[in-house]
Order: C-alpha cells, then sequence, then structure tokens
C-alpha cells in the first residue's frame, strides 16, 4: 500500500514538471476603436489638416468621449508639447503656428491606444520555485495628437510601435530564498 502512495504523489509531479501551460499568462489591453496598428495608422491617414472638422475626427474612432483612453489639451498644453527652448517658432509647422496665434479656439487631443499579451514560458518548476522566469510580450502601441483650431483640424503627429516583441528572462540562483533577507527586513521596520 505505501507503493501506491508514492506512485499517487510522485505521477502528478512528474506529469506537472513539463507543464508550462500551467504558467500565469497576462493580457492588457487599453480599450479602443481599432483591431491593431494598422488599423489605427488608415484611420489616422484618413484625418486631414485644414479638411477633418471635429465629428469627423470623432467618427474615425479618435473621440476621448465616447471612444475614451483620450486627453484633451488646452493651447498652454499644446504649446508646452511642441515648443522648445532654443527652438524659433517660425521653425514649427503651420498649423501649430495657426494654433498658438488662435489661442483659446485651439483645443488639442492626444491619444495612446496599446495591446499586450504576457506569456511566462519556460520550465514550470524553475518559474514555481523562483529560480528562472522567462516572459514573452507581444503587441503593438500607437500614439497620435490632433490639434484643431474653430473644431478643424490643422495639424496630427503620431508615433508606435507597430509589432513589440519582448523577451524577459529573471534569473534568482537562490530561487525561493532570493529576497527573503529583503522581506524580513522590511518586517522588522
Amino acid at each position: 500500500m505505501r507503493g501506491t502512495t508514492w506512485v499517487i504523489v510522485l505521477f502528478p509531479l512528474v506529469w506537472l514538471s513539463g507543464c508550462s501551460s500551467l504558467l500565469p499568462s497576462e493580457r492588457a489591453e487599453v480599450l479602443s476603436p481599432f483591431n491593431d496598428y494598422l488599423d489605427a495608422e488608415i484611420r489616422y491617414a484618413q484625418a486631414q489638416p485644414g479638411t477633418t472638422t471635429r465629428s469627423e475626427l470623432f467618427s474615425l474612432g479618435f473621440d476621448p468621449l465616447a471612444q475614451g483612453n483620450g486627453k484633451m489639451l488646452s493651447f498652454i498644453d499644446l504649446r508646452l508639447m511642441f515648443v522648445q527652448p532654443n527652438v524659433p517658432i517660425s521653425y514649427l509647422p503651420d498649423g501649430l503656428i495657426q494654433c498658438l496665434e488662435a489661442k483659446d479656439r485651439c483645443i488639442g487631443y492626444a491619444f495612446d491606444f496599446n495591446k499586450t499579451d504576457t506569456q511566462r514560458v519556460g520550465n514550470f518548476w524553475a518559474d514555481v520555485l523562483n529560480f528562472r522566469k522567462k516572459r514573452e510580450l507581444q503587441g503593438w502601441a500607437f500614439r497620435a495628437v490632433f490639434v484643431l483650431v474653430d473644431d478643424t483640424l490643422v495639424h496630427k503627429v503620431s508615433n508606435g510601435e507597430p509589432n513589440i516583441r519582448r523577451y524577459e528572462v529573471k534569473r534568482n540562483p537562490l530561487g525561493p530564498l532570493q529576497g527573503a533577507g529583503e522581506f524580513f527586513s522590511d518586517q522588522l521596520k
């Protein structure tokens, strides 16, 4: 009967040793109307300075009230964002100069959309016992700023990361004991 107990205890342990699917995963997404980076970029390209209105911009998915994840910027915020010391104002694009001259009639919208998926990979036991943690991160990020004067787009700028791929490895030679000294010193405070 004792031999059967060992088999019952050891079988799940051996079975779990190769199960990286039991490692935690994480998904983070800033909700947006866009399916992916390309979708955001295509809609961004449809907004044309000088012709696109505020309502048209909102219908493209860049609406901070309906879609969320956008900041509303005053002309002061825009000035701090685009005007840099030792750079003459005449260097700025015409739309930004128009905004600075319009003052209170100028407003901006800044958006930051991203989607990432993080998977823990590697050996289950090395991860659980804190010897080695491996993570793969994949996703995309898109940022855009729109400047409007009197409800008409006068300037836009964007940047982003269309294909985020990161691999992180964290090694702890002492495994579960790593960081124990910090834990105990924090408890003594």
